[in-house]
């Protein structure tokens, strides 16, 4: 008798806590916070590989703002089954202009400040590589994916190591560590209810987001885009969007391969660090508890 009330206790209890978790933790999962695990060094260093991020999906906190960290998810109609999950900052608000040119973004006619966690690429001449390379040990600058050709070596850094090496070097070798160039391109962010001009570069930015709104009735052949058969050169956006970059571009996936993010592939704005580990460690070791609780910036 007294096994069987054991028995029932127990019971009692796991479903007590089953109850709780279907009450309270699956809600707090699905409309409020939902838990990101970071396999990526497409944000580094805002986020690292191995953090794990609770990201903000509160109603009328999910929107994205500008600069901040947004989770997505694909907006390519191929990816439409799966649900590709992505990590970039948000560049380009609905409505726009975002002008890429020499290495440096503008927003509406504003160069917009780098983020101190972005990563670029950077070319050093061989021929003052071992003096460079010694000013990043002594610097204590972690060398990123370096990558050696014949005439140059490169490597990535933030826009603050890069100030300080150039403050620390003279202007001989200045001249001779420079930006790798970057593509250039000139885009207006959809915003609902504008029409829309569409030039070769636009069209190419927009094409799958014309092809989910306009469903069959829009077709692309040559670089030309018809609506019911006739050509146009606009569009009539019927959703908002945005365009997103992520820190670092070299091993990111981010709207220079996916193009426009509609609002609703925003899942939510990163948050918080909750636990942070080195990938490739133990289950028992490699924590960075000096990340834990840390916001996203």
């Amino acid at each position: 008798m007294k096994e069987r009330k054991s028995r029932l206790r127990k019971l009692f209890g796991w479903g007590r806590i089953i109850v709780l978790v279907l009450i309270v933790v699956l809600p707090v999962r699905f409309f409020l916070l939902e838990p990101c695990h970071i396999a990526s060094p497409a944000m580094e260093t805002a986020v690292w590989k191995g953090d794990f991020v609770l990201v903000n999906k509160m109603p009328g906190l999910r929107t994205p703002k500008r600069n901040g960290v947004v989770l997505f998810t694909s907006p390519l109609r191929k990816d439409s089954t799966a649900r590709n999950l992505f990590l970039s900052r948000c560049i380009g608000m609905p409505g726009d202009t975002l002008e890429m040119k020499s290495g440096r973004l503008w927003v509406n006619g504003r160069e917009a400040p780098k983020s101190p966690d972005a990563l670029a690429r950077y070319a050093i001449d061989n021929s003052v590589r071992d003096v460079m390379l010694s000013q990043l040990r002594r610097l204590d600058i972690p060398l990123r994916e370096p990558e050696a050709t014949d005439s140059v070596y490169m490597l990535s850094l933030t826009p603050f190591e890069e100030y300080r090496i150039r403050g620390e070097v003279s202007s001989f070798i200045n001249d001779r560590f420079r930006a790798a160039p970057t593509e250039e391109y000139k885009l207006v962010v959809p915003r609902k209810g504008r029409a829309y001009r569409l030039d070769a570069v636009a069209l190419t930015a927009c094409k799958e987001i014309i092809l989910s709104e306009a469903g069959p009735a829009a077709s692309i052949r040559d670089g030309k885009l018809f609506l019911d058969g006739r050509e146009t050169t606009f569009f009539f956006f019927h959703r908002d969007y945005y365009w997103l970059l992520s820190d670092n571009t070299l091993d990111a996936v981010d709207s220079r391969h996916l193009g426009f993010v509609p609002e609703e592939a925003i899942v939510g704005n990163a948050w918080l660090i909750w636990l942070s580990k080195e990938p490739s460690s133990d289950g028992l070791h490699g924590y960075r508890w000096n990340r834990v609780f840390n916001k996203v910036r």
